[in-house]
């Protein structure tokens, strides 16, 4: 069946690249770029499987219900900033950016920003999964390698937390007393939950088993890999169309139906959860008005995760003539859920009390083209180096926090991980 599979599709790509070079130009961050897309429909056993055995970086998986998932696959084009088009339209370059400027080596060498356009994407779309070319230049030597069965996850050797209990609940502490001091009124305090492994773990096996809609990896070397399953997006963008959402408050989920139902409405009538999502509400809704010719907010819901649940909030709206991409980042990034408000004074706060850089963990990740974006926040991720797994969690510390139940909720919210790991929660 594999046979049958990876001859058929090293012929369309050898077509695909055969065709005749007749692009259009394409202007991104001031340069015209000759561009040409080709596609057409294949089969794959197992997405995957297909992506693990591939050696062309950089490498990305992008996958939730608007979108369908995507591949892409090695770098037509590679910018170390955020594209800026001046054609109408175009294709779509994925990426991301740090959170703040880093000031450790948590994070190696993997990009502190970086957008690409993919040499190679495969789509899985409604009506069938399609190979696409991406041309920048006429000449263009490729070859697909065989899907081959995904690695075995080892069980872990060691678990280190970087704060430790002690140390996070001075610092929760801490803020606490400044917030009663009106220093500022929240501070996302983040976590780093680092495994060792005897080998380097795929990041694949892990994706392809994580549960949730907002499914991603960005893979720039074989040793590192940065993925996730996020909940939040920060924004979407179709033509001058704008949406976004709030997301706060933490509440389990639970294990029966009823459980369930009793843990969301102590998150909907909790006064400390609702404060800490008024604050999100408005400030995003603050930093996006002045961009947007109408803006709109949805009436509250709760945002159920596999292991968690949230206040929720969406915005709609129509943008102002102009008004692009970087624009928008620059105006919503981070919101108060990940890093604290206002914003300044939190984000000074995080950088004294992190032990760790943040990099793409809670920051812009996503795709852009002229026509349309799509932005997460990088949460509910893990960074995979070497045989190393970082897993990274934050919570929200306003006036009645408790470290105790925000520790907990720091497990809660890496407990898919640390199940697949074969790790033991503490």
């Amino acid at each position: 069946m594999r046979n049958r599979l990876i001859t058929p599709l090293n012929e369309i790509l050898i077509a695909l690249l055969k065709t005749p070079f007749k692009p259009e130009p394409l202007i991104v961050n001031g340069r015209e770029i000759p561009y040409m897309r080709l596609e057409n429909c294949i089969e794959i056993e197992d997405i995957f499987a297909f992506l693990e055995a591939q050696t062309l970086y950089p490498k990305v998986y992008w996958e939730n219900p608007e979108d369908g998932a995507i591949v892409g696959l090695g770098s037509a084009l590679a910018l170390d900033s955020f594209p800026l088009f001046e054609s109408q339209e175009g294709p779509r370059f994925f990426g991301g950016s740090d959170f703040m400027k880093r000031s450790r080596d948590t994070w190696g060498k993997f990009p502190e920003t970086a957008y690409f356009l993919p040499l190679i994407e495969i789509e899985k779309r409604e009506r069938g999964t399609f190979l696409c070319i991406n041309r920048v230049q006429e000449n263009v030597d490729l070859q697909l390698l065989q899907e081959r069965p995904l690695k075995t996850l080892t069980t872990t050797i060691d678990r280190f937390d970087f704060p430790s209990f002690p140390t996070w609940k001075d610092a929760v502490n801490t803020v606490l007393q400044k917030i009663k001091r009106e220093d500022y009124s929240k501070v996302v305090l983040a976590r780093l939950t680092e495994f060792t492994f005897h080998e380097s773990p795929s990041p694949y096996v892990l994706l392809k088993n994580l549960a949730g809609n907002n499914r991603f990896s960005f893979q720039f070397s074989s040793e590192t890999a940065f993925i996730g399953v996020s909940p939040e997006t920060l924004y979407r963008r179709k033509r001058s169309c704008i949406e976004s959402a709030a997301v706060a408050g933490t509440r389990l989920r639970g294990k029966m139906e009823i459980e369930d139902a009793m843990l969301m409405n102590d998150l909907i009538k909790s006064p400390k959860e609702q404060h800490e999502v008024h604050v999100v509400k408005n400030s995003i809704y603050g930093a996006l008005f002045p961009l947007c010719q109408n803006l709109e907010i949805q009436e509250q819901t709760v945002l159920q995760t596999p292991t968690v649940q949230h206040l929720y909030h969406t915005f709609q709206g129509t943008l102002k003539e102009g008004v692009r991409d970087a624009a928008l980042i620059e105006a919503l990034h981070p919101t108060p859920a990940v890093g604290g408000f206002p914003k300044k004074e939190a984000l000074d706060e995080m950088a004294r009390r992190e032990p760790f850089d943040r990099g793409w963990y809670a920051a812009p990740i996503g795709w852009i083209s002229p026509l349309e974006a799509h932005h997460l926040v990088g949460i509910r991720s893990a960074l995979i180096d070497k045989n190393l797994l970082r897993l990274f969690a934050g919570t929200g510390i306003v006036l009645g926090s408790i470290p105790s139940k925000e520790w907990e909720e720091l497990e809660h919210k890496i407990k898919q991980y640390v199940h697949l790991l074969g790790g033991n929660p503490l």
